[in-house]
Parts: structure tokens; C-alpha cells; sequence
């Protein structure tokens, strides 16, 4: 169920950057609508390989539910060690979907959910999908 809100509209238009425009995913079988930001210099477009960057990842709803055992494995060690969380089977307990991130680079398309980290707050947490599926987690400087 991954859905791009005005996608036409957006797509035509794609010079107006709209804070508003976001993409409605289900993540680990939760529906969240999350902006999208774009790695663009004051004043650029939206590039085409963006366009295209976010196309392929909202098409691969295989990919997101795969990366949930690669950011479990990331997570693993803190979540053992932290004795106040009581809810340590549910990653939502330590991962919040924040918002998708669509990088500027023509050679590797990449687009990430960038979430907040109970255990890295000022860092983030970035689930990074390459055009060739490959998935990495880490901290969000991984893609910034």
C-alpha cells in the first residue's frame, strides 16, 4: 500500500518543491504518511533520478518489509541493555518513521526513511534502499 499523494500533479510540476507532498507507506505493517525531503541546492529541481529514486522504492514494498530484520540487527545490542524499555519485541519502542529522504547523486539512486532513534537522538537512524535493492541502516550522517 504505497501511495504517492498528487503524484501526478507533482511529477508535472516538479520545479515547485511543496513541503507538503508526502508518501503514505506501510512500514512493518503500520501505515504512516511521511514527508518527503530532497537533497537539492537553494533554487534546483527535483532532479529525474530523484523522480525516478522514489518511483522504484515506492514500488518495492518487498524491500521495506525486508529491511525490518537489518534494523533490528542494528539495534540489537541497545536495545538488550536498555533495562527501561519494557517493550523490547516492538521496534516502534526505539524507531519512529520521521520522514523519506531522496538523495542527489545521478550514479546511485538512494532514498531513506529517516527515523528518530530512541538511542541515538541527536544522529537519527537512516534505512537506506539503493535502486538495486541493497539495503544499509545506520546513523542518518550514512546519507546526509
Amino acid at each position: 500500500m504505497v501511495e504517492l499523494a498528487n503524484t501526478m500533479l507533482w511529477f508535472v510540476r516538479k520545479g515547485e518543491q511543496d513541503l507538503n507532498k508526502t508518501l503514505t507507506i506501510k512500514i512493518w505493517e503500520r501505515d504512516f504518511t511521511l514527508p518527503i525531503e530532497y537533497d537539492c541546492y537553494e533554487g534546483e529541481d527535483i532532479t529525474e533520478e530523484q523522480i525516478e529514486a522514489l518511483k522504484t522504492f515506492a514500488s518495492h514494498k518487498n524491500w521495506i518489509e525486508a529491511s525490518k530484520g537489518e534494523v533490528e540487527a542494528f539495534c540489537r545490542d541497545q536495545v538488550l541493555e536498555d533495562e527501561e524499555n519494557q517493550k523490547k519485541d516492538n521496534i516502534f519502542s526505539y524507531i519512529k518513521p520521521d520522514y523519506i529522504f531522496v538523495k542527489r547523486d545521478e550514479k546511485n539512486a538512494r532514498v531513506a526513511i529517516m527515523c528518530k532513534y530512541r538511542y541515538e537522538p541527536e544522529h537519527g537512524l537512516a534505512i537506506v534502499f539503493m535502486a538495486d535493492g541493497e539495503i544499509t541502516v545506520g546513523i542518518q550522517d550514512i546519507i546526509l
